[in-house]
């Protein structure tokens, strides 16, 4: 069975065991001793002096969109220009499919997708531009179990287990390892003035699955070899709160432990938000491109995207990833 596809296709790969997903992961995330004797023509390239743009959205589809409607909308942020798109309540095996066939499977398609079979994790897939990145390895994590939290707040009584869903890619341009860690939070977690609010058993899981989100990205640095790692998808945190409350456990501070900040951080924050209430207020960002601001990678501008069915907008931020060469005396030559 071929582990390294980079097209999770469900026709080929029908199963979905856990136990058996724990040695996909083991595999398809391992470092490659072969393709490290063999450098590549990317990895040769990569010594000179390069730079690229990588354009990464995360958008949430929202469940309550008809297929239909999902598609168009994935559809519509593709001919946006994103270079690696980060989707969230994908689960509909229907919406999968759709994406799948139509833009994935089919002759002259210029996408390829990490697709999870299984509903709860393959609500969370990416795709990814196949001209611009090799495919190198994806898994996804469970970081905290099937909850019951009550209907006080948005969603069911009993929130699905989570999952961080994970992408490693090669930038052709640059020989660089990217890692997309693609996230969807439990939601009405947070007070008016950006702190935790006193649903304890929704705030608890929240806290649970962020701290399973730092290991993972410690585990990268330590034991997967390291690269650029970007964390995206639905925080259901507004980050114009956030950033003043800082609590411990919602992003501006938790993934600051790790020197990770939101684009919103660096570039500043936009207008609109990427969330529209019932009631039409629209100014809230919940939805994020986390990265770690250095010389390698340096955030460009962004941007969201209006107009779409989902009560969700696309974020959409362009990175510049630079090699070594690219900074002289301090200054950025690429």
């Amino acid at each position: 069975m071929d582990w390294k596809s980079p097209v999770w296709n469900p026709r080929r790969l029908p199963f979905a065991r856990l136990g058996v997903l724990a040695l996909v992961a083991t595999l398809a995330l391992a470092p490659s001793t072969t393709a490290d004797a063999q450098p590549s023509q990317s990895a040769t390239a990569a010594a000179e002096p390069a730079s690229s743009v990588v354009r990464i959205a995360t958008f949430n589809t929202a469940a309550l969109s008809s297929t239909r409607e999902a598609f168009r909308d994935v559809k519509d942020l593709l001919a946006q220009g994103p270079d690696i798109v980060a989707l969230q309540e994908m689960s509909s095996w229907e919406r999968r499919e759709r994406v799948r066939k139509r833009l994935l499977d089919c002759e002259g398609c210029a996408w390829d997708g990490w697709i999870p079979v299984p509903a709860v994790p393959g609500g969370q897939p990416i795709l990814w531009r196949s001209d611009k990145f090799t495919f190198l390895g994806r898994d996804w994590i469970q970081v905290a179990p099937e909850t019951f939290v009550g209907d006080r707040g948005a969603g069911p009584s009993t929130i699905n287990a989570k999952y961080v869903v994970r992408l490693r890619l090669l930038d052709k341009a640059t020989g660089r390892t990217i890692w997309i860690l693609n996230n969807h939070f439990v939601p009405t977690v947070q007070e008016s003035d950006g702190s935790r609010n006193d649903n304890h058993r929704r705030t608890q899981l929240y806290a649970r699955h962020m701290a399973g989100l730092q290991e993972i990205i410690d585990r990268i640095r330590t034991e997967e070899g390291g690269g650029l790692v970007f964390v995206t998808g639905d925080f259901n945190v507004n980050y114009r709160k956030d950033k003043i409350a800082q609590d411990p456990i919602f992003p501006y501070a938790a993934l600051g432990t790790r020197g990770i900040r939101s684009s919103f951080y660096k570039l500043g924050e936009p207008g609109t938000g990427t969330h529209v209430l019932d009631n039409g207020f629209d100014k809230r960002l919940i939805d994020y491109v986390h990265y770690k601001p250095t010389r390698r990678v340096i955030g460009m501008g962004q941007r969201i995207v209006r107009g779409m069915n989902s009560d969700h907008r696309p974020l959409i931020v362009d990175f510049k990833v630079t090699t070594p060469g690219c900074w002289v005396r301090g200054e950025l030559i690429c």
